[in-house]
């Protein structure tokens, strides 16, 4: 079966992954859209010298602000949903995406869609989607302030929170912004891969979103959304292309919604409001989704 060690930087203010996962693991119990979806966690430390303990030696001002603190988490081996292909593809990325808005619901807001975090397992005879890492997770009830920051890996995150407003903090991430990302992730893999093999560069797409900065990566992915038909590849099966499509058509008409939205409130001098997101509103955004992927 095997395992596999992650380590990494976290802020020391923040709500460790550790944490977060053993909040999830008692969701799981009532859900099981989450139970054996989400990784198991074999074995965790926490490293006892932040660095603001350094820079506090050094008299840097303000030493705590920022300070970072290393994790040393071991969790159960996974497979990539990268080497997957057609229906099973589909259906590992559909377990995940099913897992992840029944954990946002419960209050767990994942805000770090990507390929690296959608792995999978086999279990009798089956194959097991998993929401993966939760560094950059928040809890409904965390104390501060939340929601702003600029979470997320570039060529997979949403629109609005690619724009110079996003990566300045002005937008707050929503559950819209993490199920756009399942949409381009879905994409990436589609137009990238075949049979679970990165396509040679030479015939593969997209490598510019993953070298660009934010706003340029959000403006080549416009252009994606609105001139989908260039991107078909022969090696893409119809019913993943048509998967495809009809996703990004859900898509284009949420932007041009709130685009549309938008200019009306400019033009009457005024800015967009950003209103908090209901059960409902979630609900709204699952049913039309829904509709593409029956």
């Amino acid at each position: 079966m095997g395992w596999w060690p992650r380590f990494f930087c976290g802020e020391v203010n923040h709500t460790s992954e550790s944490k977060i996962l053993n909040k999830v693991k008692e969701i799981a119990k009532v859900h099981s859209t989450i139970k054996d979806h989400i990784p198991e966690l074999l074995w965790h430390h926490t490293s006892t010298n932040p660095t603001f303990a350094i820079r506090e030696a050094l008299g840097v001002a303000e030493p705590t602000t920022g300070g970072r603190v290393l994790y040393t988490l071991v969790f159960r081996k996974l497979h990539p949903i990268t080497k997957l292909r057609s229906k099973d593809l589909f259906d590992v990325w559909y377990q995940c995406f099913q897992c992840h808005v029944t954990l946002w619901k419960e209050g767990v807001f994942h805000r770090d869609v990507s390929p690296g975090n959608l792995l999978w397992y086999r279990s009798l005879g089956k194959l097991i989607g998993v929401l993966n890492d939760f560094d950059l997770s928040s809890l409904a009830d965390d104390q501060g302030p939340r929601g702003n920051e600029r979470t997320g890996t570039i060529p997979f995150m949403a629109l609005e929170l690619l724009s110079a407003q996003g990566q300045r903090g002005e937008v707050k991430h929503r559950y819209r912004h993490d199920l756009e990302s399942f949409m381009w992730c879905f994409a990436w893999i589609s137009l990238r891969y075949e049979n679970g093999a990165l396509l040679p560069v030479k015939s593969r797409r997209l490598d510019d979103w993953a070298t660009s900065d934010a706003v340029t990566c959000g403006m080549l992915k416009l252009y994606f959304l609105n001139n989908l038909k260039e991107y078909r590849s022969p090696h893409i099966e119809s019913l993943m292309w048509k998967i495809l499509v009809e996703c990004f058509v859900v898509l284009k008409k949420k932007v041009d919604a709130r685009y549309h939205v938008g200019l009306q409130w400019l033009s009457d001098g005024d800015e967009q409001p950003d209103s908090e997101e209901s059960e409902s509103d979630i609900d709204g955004f699952l049913q039309t989704f829904k509709c593409t992927t029956s």
